[in-house]
């Protein structure tokens, strides 16, 4: 019963030192020294596993099992061995023909035990049992021992040759894995003599624990290693990680520079264009009114005045374009009069039916309001595009009509539909997919016959879908088109119905309304513009309505004229923003900041080149009460100074 005694004394106590050996905590893959040690622990438990049953075998007389477990006994000690002489060679990693001799070595003494026992089964070469079960060793026994006491002293030897170019910590382990091979050769020359003394297993028991601290060192060795590793790519993905940022930062900067100069540059352009266009429009306004010119000549004029509103419509949709690709159109939240915004629409698109020689019809189905909030020059811009669209490409003796509903509501908001219906030349199925998409165009002569830029519908479509709605279309070539636009708008807190207030319609045959009643005669207006040419066209334009005009060639001039005047002798200012010496928005901050009763009330009003909603918002915030774009259309100029006079 020693045997087993000492056998799972040994046992636990080799797995208790070793467990954090055997049970690898690793991420990376064991070397091939350290692997060829696990098996090394593994061999030598199988030894100590055979020994203890050794002892309850023998004790119980269990002879043909002893028998069985003694060969396995012999074969799990040479596998140590082995497994002992391939640690040591693979841990020393020194590739000489001495470590290549003990590497092989120790395979074949492992086969040659295999060999023994096998025979030994036939012949008892090796130990047998006699017919009481007392163990008896025989020849074979003492060359197994031999051998293993010279491979011990050899693999000993191999050590403490390297160990004398080492130091340090690696000479410490080099000569622990030494002192290792001379217990183990003295342990089992003590075992030739006394068999049956437990020296053996003694001797590996002591080896291991020997041993296992600098395997547990290569160990940490390792987990520091992984962790440096671990924290070197965190720093190295830091610093990538910081080096993109770097780079998305400077792209960013880059493209937001370039975004910057791109709307500079459009503003400028947009400026440098509409002064001129200014110019051009207004004085063929004024030419296409003068009584004397013949029917000719007004044709001529006609043309130039359809001609210069194209291009102008042309650089408002590439400002409208860019700003949509950049993210940049917003829509305002504002409570406007739906009717009011309706009406202007109407009156817009009824004169060009009139002009073209179209019925216009608009119509409204059940309840409407009359107040919203939201954006009406966006929800106009919607309308008049595809309502102009619907005018330009339908022939004379067409019919084009506008229907208004709404729609479901929730959560304070309401929702329009809006059908624009025309029996115009249509569009194919081919390309109805297409419709949208930026300088589309289905059929190229479009361009010449009709002015088409193939900006509109993409601009509708954006603008649409920033105020929550959705647009469809059905056409048919030559039969006509028919547009259904959905949009949220929000409620008002004062809104009642308008009904069928708003339903019309315009016949080609009717012609234009009658002229105005006429309520700015004898008015008294300053203007503040420092191109000669536009405030002269501004002063003809002017006092053809009766207003009496004064003229500042800049915003200084403009703010030393109204401060030199008696309160109340200017009834509104035309006020130019870009002017020298004095900007239209300093001029009209130094006008509100003035200490007299109509430095606060009186209308000023922007006319400038500067068309940008940006642009709309600063007159708004310096104190200006409307902002009109250059080219200034005279009917929308004459109902805005009606309006705030």
């Amino acid at each position: 019963m020693t045997y087993s005694i000492i056998g799972i004394l040994a046992s636990v106590i080799l797995f208790i030192i070793n467990r954090d050996v055997i049970w690898y905590r690793g991420s990376g893959e064991l070397s091939p020294s350290r692997r060829n040690y696990r098996f090394f622990l593994f061999g030598v438990t199988a030894y100590y596993i055979t020994d203890m049953l050794w002892g309850i075998l023998e004790a119980n007389r269990l002879t043909t099992i002893l028998y069985a477990d003694t060969a396995v006994h012999f074969v799990a000690m040479a596998a140590a061995v082995m497994l002992w002489t391939r640690y040591v060679v693979l841990y020393l990693d020194d590739r000489n023909n001495f470590g290549r001799f003990l590497y092989y070595a120790g395979r074949f003494f492992l086969v040659f035990e295999v060999i023994v026992v096998a025979i030994n089964f036939v012949h008892p070469i090796l130990f047998s049992f006699d017919e009481n079960g007392a163990y008896h060793a025989s020849s074979a026994r003492y060359v197994t021992l031999a051998i293993q006491i010279i491979l011990f002293l050899l693999t000993a030897a191999y050590t403490l040759k390297i160990t004398s170019r080492t130091e340090g910590k690696v000479r410490q382990r080099h000569l622990t894995i030494g002192l290792f091979g001379l217990i183990m050769a003295a342990a089992i020359t003590i075992q030739v003599f006394y068999p049956l003394l437990p020296i053996y297993a003694m001797g590996y028991l002591l080896g291991t624990c020997l041993l296992h601290s600098f395997v547990v060192e290569d160990e940490k060795d390792e987990y520091r290693l992984e962790l440096e590793e671990a924290i070197r790519r965190e720093k190295a993905q830091k610093q990538e990680l910081a080096e993109s940022r770097e780079a998305l930062w400077e792209a960013l900067t880059e493209a937001e520079q370039a975004n910057k100069a791109k709307t500079a540059f459009l503003s400028n352009m947009s400026h440098e264009i509409r002064t001129p266009m200014n110019a051009i429009i207004g004085l063929n306004n004024i030419a296409m009114n003068d009584p004397s010119a013949s029917e000719e000549v007004k044709g001529f004029l006609r043309s130039i005045d359809t001609s210069a509103h194209h291009l102008l419509s042309i650089i408002n949709e590439i400002l409208d374009m860019s700003r949509i690709e950049a993210g940049k159109m917003t829509i305002k939240h504002e409570e406007f009069s739906f009717k009011e915004c309706l009406e202007q629409v109407n009156t817009m698109i009824g004169s060009q039916c009139d002009a073209k020689g179209l019925t216009y019809e608009c119509l409204t189905e059940g309840k409407i309001d009359e107040y919203y909030t939201g954006d009406s020059i966006k929800l106009k811009q919607v309308l008049i595009n595809i309502l102009g669209n619907s005018v330009k490409f339908t022939p004379e003796g067409g019919k084009v009509s506008l229907l208004v509903e709404e729609g479901r509501r929730y959560d304070g908001k309401a929702t329009l539909r809006f059908t624009i219906t025309d029996n115009g030349i249509g569009m194919s199925k081919e390309f109805l997919p297409h419709l949208f998409d930026v300088f589309s165009q289905e059929d190229h002569s479009a361009v010449s016959k009709y002015g088409s830029t193939g900006l509109g519908m993409p601009i509708t479509k954006s603008i649409v879908e920033l105020m929550d709605g959705h647009i469809e279309v059905e056409s048919e070539k030559g039969k006509g088109t028919t547009f259904k636009v959905t949009i949220t708008l929000g409620e008002s807190s004062h809104s009642f119905e308008i009904g069928s207030e708003l339903d019309g319609s315009h016949s080609g045959s009717d012609g234009h309304p009658g002229d105005r009643v006429t309520d700015l005669e004898g008015k008294h207006i300053l203007l503040a513009e420092d191109v000669e040419v536009n405030a002269e066209i501004m002063k003809m334009l002017l006092t053809k309505r009766g207003i009496t005009v004064e003229i500042a060639e800049n915003g200084r001039i403009a703010v030393d004229k109204f401060a030199d005047n008696e309160p109340g002798c200017y009834d509104a200012i035309l006020m130019d923003m870009r002017m020298p010496e004095m900007t239209g928005l300093e001029a009209t901050a130094a006008i509100r900041a003035m200490e007299r009763e109509d430095s606060k009330t009186i209308p000023i009003i922007a006319l400038t080149a500067n068309a940008f909603e940006e642009d709309v918002k600063r007159s708004m915030q310096a104190g200006l009460n409307a902002h009109l774009s250059k080219p200034v259309e005279p009917d929308i100029l004459f109902a805005t100074l009606e309006k705030l006079i």
